[in-house]
């Protein structure tokens, strides 16, 4: 029932779970939504907001910015081992804190033009906690491309199985001392000609599944670069809500939403204002809108993250986990085998 309209889950093939995660609680969140504004949506227990801090390096300012999400993935640090012959390929043992440590470590950003420099320049990226959720869901990336075939790696990951301590990846927001930049970009003049990509490159992905918006969008993204800076941000930016939502063009005339999708979309409890925004941003695709309006959030700021929190609820600001259960993959490939969850009694 929940996988029917999907082009991908109602199929035969071997599917990963962590995206069927995320394909599951989006379709309860949208069954939920409208039932007393989703105050009974079971998978609120996910929900958890990150920080985006950005610098840039030659100017020093700094932007933050926050974004919804119900669900993390961490990388994972790959140290083989003396190989053995005969014997699959084994690496040395990762501890949770390292992934961690991983995901919330600064990540340049060349090229960034920024808009106090009013110049192309290089940028610090990093991201942290803003609020924890009750649940912490968590996808540890035990895969790599080789040849442009997706590899397992057997990399052992360690969990503490007492207390989980995440408080050292919580976000500050801007701190005294810190400049911050400019609230929004310059727009690019109305005549301005669209960004030409590298088409053999967009290809290349193509031919690896991914859809051609965020082939094209990975490419830009990367400056042309070639198709492997483009497949790492792709999986660098996986769980992006708008990561499918065309990049806007320049147009001469204002665009309106269209009626219907706008009618449809506040039917599930969005307001107006906001559904006919998220229906422009996505190039008036009603999926991606609802993408957007499900893991985006309306204006947040650090100061309202704060003040939505109910006071009554802690979940927010407790960030000590314990480990309850866990789900792995038995198989030799990406592509066949079957999953096993394991639940801690």
């Amino acid at each position: 029932m929940v996988a029917r309209d999907h082009p991908e889950f109602a199929s035969m093939r071997q599917q990963d779970a962590f995206e069927f995660l995320q394909h599951l609680n989006k379709q309860i969140d949208i069954a939920e939504r409208p039932v007393e504004g989703g105050a009974l949506n079971p998978t609120s227990v996910f929900d958890f907001t990150t920080e985006e801090r950005l610098q840039c390096t030659k100017c020093s300012r700094v932007r933050y910015t926050t974004q919804k999400s119900s669900l993390l993935s961490l990388p994972v640090a790959k140290r083989p081992l003396a190989a053995v012959e005969g014997v699959p390929q084994e690496f040395e043992p990762v501890q949770l804190a390292e992934c961690f440590d991983m995901m919330t470590a600064d990540e340049t950003v060349d090229g960034y033009m920024c808009p106090s420099c009013e110049q192309p320049t290089t940028a610090k990226k990093s991201t942290r906690f803003a609020t924890f959720p009750k649940v912490l869901a968590v996808q540890v990336r035990r895969f790599e491309f080789v040849n442009w075939v997706p590899q397992k790696l057997e990399i052992p990951v360690q969990v503490p199985q007492g207390p989980i301590e995440l408080g050292a990846y919580r976000g500050q927001g801007l701190q005294p001392g810190e400049e911050a930049l400019p609230e929004t970009d310059d727009q690019p003049p109305t005549d301005a000609q669209p960004e030409p990509v590298d088409e053999s490159v967009v290809a290349q992905l193509e031919s690896m599944g991914f859809p051609r918006v965020r082939c094209v969008k990975a490419v830009k993204k990367t400056g042309n670069t070639g198709a492997e800076p483009a497949m790492n941000w792709i999986f660098e930016h996986m769980d992006d809500a708008d990561i499918d939502a065309p990049d806007s063009e320049p147009q001469g005339t204002a665009a309106v939403a269209d009626p219907a999708a706008v009618e449809q979309l506040m039917a599930m409890g969005f307001p107006q204002a906001r559904v006919e925004r998220e229906l422009l941003q996505s190039g008036g695709d009603a999926n991606r809108a609802l993408d957007r309006l499900l893991n985006l959030s309306d204006d947040v700021t650090m100061d309202n993250v704060a003040a939505a929190t109910d006071p009554k609820d802690d979940s927010a600001s407790c960030s000590q986990y314990e480990l309850t259960g866990f789900v792995s993959h038995k198989g030799s490939s990406v592509h066949c085998g079957h999953y096993v969850a394991t639940v801690r009694h």
